[in-house]
């Protein structure tokens, strides 16, 4: 990349290679990788192609190059973490399968998490609790939210029998940002170790794992880092990294966390490679004051959603870039109401969005981004007036 800053709103999609007369508002499930990263990508599969052998004996972690080590070294004082404490892995739910099963679970053990967990985390926790006879606990947050409220709820759920929390730091249905800075340290008086999904968390908010102070933290570079999909990292402590394990046996699996996770296998390691180039974008993005654009877009949507009657899931949190409203219901929302909202609204629309059901509520999230303008929010407000939500969406 170059030094200069892009632009922001419409001018910089020319950043992206998304379709034309289109709004997307749903960054947060999948990302959009910006071209000058894929390019970046595309060099090194062309490497990778180019002379294979040569190119996997940089990834190996007993090699000369150690390739994957120097990502996280440069990821590392972007969030606050040694490098030593910090694994590559594919993705958020694929970090926590990794936790889940190097923590030693016995039968009658409950591992705590709440009810607006990632649906893959929330399936990965039973999967594991099945295996080792141990109990999931899922606690209800209350909505509308505040601070306050998730932090009573979630340590009035803490048990004798509690032997891991896993908290997410910004739900992903919901969007809440959970009050860890008060919770970890009541986990950590009594003794229980906490993992964190941070899935939404590297790029859009500041980090800094060390002083959060949790045992685990996963994240997404995928989302708001503009890394290829594929990416993402596993925080360790390091009183924890010796029980880390992948959930691989490999080559490697002697050199412990994090190098055994360094190469298992024959994969494609360009997305890891590549995240330099989506920490060197999110950087231009700061100098042309994203920050601003995304508050001004969040307070746009804000509005357009509470105009037709919406509830917001939480009060204003000016560090998100992106916020979820229940709409209006008649009825308990079933999952094929969330679906066709997002189908028509995209179909009729060309408004690409997420909608979600949680305790039978009706919640659509959307989300600011770099390549988002103000009138394409405004744009959304009018879409779910004129095909009558909430109203059709309960029929």
């Amino acid at each position: 990349m170059n030094g200069s800053a892009p632009s922001l709103g419409r001018a910089a999609r020319s950043q992206w290679t998304l379709r034309e007369n289109a709004s997307y508002l749903n960054h947060g499930s999948y990302g959009a990788c910006p071209l000058p990263v894929l390019a970046a990508q595309a060099a090194l599969r062309q490497q990778l192609e180019g002379h294979p052998d040569a190119f996997m004996d940089r990834i190996k972690p007993d090699g000369a190059t150690l390739a994957v080590r120097a990502v996280a070294r440069e990821i590392g004082p972007t969030i606050g973490a040694a490098e030593h404490q910090l694994a590559m892995v594919e993705n958020a739910t694929h970090g926590v399968h990794a936790v889940l099963h190097s923590v030693a679970l016995q039968p009658g053990d409950e591992v705590l998490a709440t009810r607006h967990q990632y649906n893959a985390v929330r399936l990965a926790i039973e999967a594991r609790c099945r295996q080792a006879g141990a109990v999931p606990r899922e606690v209800s947050l209350p909505v509308p939210a505040n601070a306050d409220d998730i932090a009573t709820r979630v340590l009035e759920a803490v048990g004798p029998k509690t032997r891991l929390a896993v908290l997410d730091h910004i739900t992903s249905p919901s969007a809440l940002r959970l009050p860890l800075e008060s919770l970890l340290p009541e986990f950590r008086r009594r003794g229980i170790p906490v993992l964190v999904d941070g899935a939404h968390a590297l790029g859009q908010i500041d980090l800094d794992l060390a002083a959060l102070g949790a045992e685990w933290y996963v994240t997404n570079a995928h989302k708001w880092l503009y890394s290829p999909r594929g990416s993402a990292v596993l925080f360790a402590a390091d009183a924890v990294a010796a029980s880390t394990r992948p959930l691989v046996t490999s080559h490697y699996v002697g050199l412990g966390f994090p190098r055994a996770f360094d190469y298992i296998g024959t994969r494609d390691y360009t997305a890891w490679l590549s995240v330099p180039a989506g920490l060197a974008f999110r950087r231009s993005l700061d100098a042309a004051d994203i920050r601003g654009h995304v508050r001004h877009l969040v307070d746009v949507g804000s509005e357009a959603l509470q105009a037709v009657g919406a509830l917001a899931v939480a009060p204003r949190d000016d560090s998100l870039w992106m916020r979820a409203f229940v709409l209006p219901q008649r009825r308990d929302a079933t999952a094929d109401d969330a679906a066709h909202v997002m189908r028509t609204l995209w179909e009729a629309e060309r408004i690409q969005i997420r909608c979600a059901v949680l305790d039978g509520r009706l919640l659509l999230r959307f989300c600011a981004q770099a390549y988002v303008e103000a009138d394409e929010l405004r744009a959304l407000g009018d879409a779910l007036s004129r095909h009558g939500w909430p109203a059709r969406s309960t029929r």
